[in-house]
C-alpha cells in the first residue's frame, strides 16, 4: 500500500507541470484547422484533406460544435459492394453484390463536428460528412446474384454516386466519411490525431438488376492517423 501511495504521488508531481502549463494556454472561443487523414483496413486504403471550424458552447469552450469541408478519397483491390438501398437490406435474401477489382471513390463534403477538450492539450471528438458531390472512377463489375435468372447480365459499368447525402443508417447516400478520434497538442497550433474512420461508399450500376435495384454499398472500418494544422493561432 504504502508503495502504491508513494507511485500516486509520484504522478501527481510529475503532472503538477504538465497542468500547470495547460492551464496557461485557455481553451479557444473559436479553432479553426486544416487537417490531413490517412488510414487502412478491410482491404482499403484512404484519405483526407479537410478545413474545420469548432466554437465552444459554454463559458468553459470544452464542449464544442462545428464544421467543415473535407476532399476525401478511398481505393482498394478486389472489393464487394452489397445491395444499398434501407428498403432492401433488412431482408437477406434481397442482399446481392457486384464485385469491383479496383475501386476508387473521391468526394468533396460538407462535414459536422462535435469535440470536447480535456483542457488546451487533449481532446476527444467525433464528425461526420453531412452532404456534397461524389465523383471517381468507372468500372467494370461483376454481378452476384442468387436471384439472377439469366435476365441481368453477369458483368456490366458503374460508377460512383454524384449525391452524397446523411439520412441515418442504410438510408445515407454516396459516399461518407465519419470519424471518432482522440487528439493531442504537440504545439498551440499543431495537433496529432488518431482514432477509426467508418466510411459509406456507394457504386450506382449502368443498369437497374434485381429487385428493381441499381445502388451497391461498402462500410469498411479503417483505424487513421492525422495532422491538424492551425495558421490563424
Amino acid at each position: 500500500m504504502k508503495t502504491i501511495k508513494l507511485s500516486l504521488m509520484a504522478i501527481a508531481l510529475c503532472a503538477i507541470p504538465f497542468v500547470s502549463k495547460a492551464d496557461e494556454n485557455p481553451i479557444p472561443k473559436i479553432s479553426q484547422t486544416f487537417d490531413l487523414a490517412l488510414g487502412t483496413g478491410s482491404g482499403m486504403m484512404a484519405g483526407s484533406l479537410s478545413w474545420n471550424r469548432t466554437h465552444g458552447v459554454f463559458a468553459s469552450n470544452k464542449l464544442r460544435l462545428g464544421y467543415g469541408l473535407r476532399f476525401s478519397g478511398m481505393s482498394g483491390s478486389n472489393q464487394y459492394f452489397s445491395t444499398a438501398p434501407a428498403s432492401l437490406t433488412s431482408s437477406p435474401e434481397k442482399i446481392d453484390s457486384i464485385s469491383i477489382p479496383s475501386p476508387l471513390n473521391l468526394a468533396l463534403n460538407a462535414s459536422i463536428h462535435i469535440e470536447y477538450m480535456f483542457h488546451s492539450k487533449f481532446k476527444a471528438g467525433f464528425n461526420i460528412d453531412a452532404v456534397g458531390i461524389g465523383f471517381g472512377s468507372k468500372s467494370a463489375v461483376d454481378f452476384v446474384s442468387r436471384n439472377n435468372n439469366g435476365a441481368y447480365p453477369n458483368t456490366l459499368d458503374a460508377n460512383p454516386n454524384t449525391l452524397n447525402l446523411l439520412l441515418i443508417g442504410d438510408n445515407d447516400l454516396g459516399y461518407l466519411k465519419s470519424e471518432f478520434y482522440v487528439a493531442y497538442a504537440l504545439k498551440n497550433n499543431l495537433w496529432i490525431r488518431a482514432g477509426m474512420d467508418m466510411t459509406f461508399a456507394e457504386y450506382t450500376t449502368v443498369q437497374t438488376l434485381t429487385n428493381n435495384n441499381d445502388r451497391f454499398r461498402i462500410k469498411p472500418v479503417m483505424a487513421f492517423v492525422g495532422v491538424a494544422y492551425n495558421p490563424f493561432n
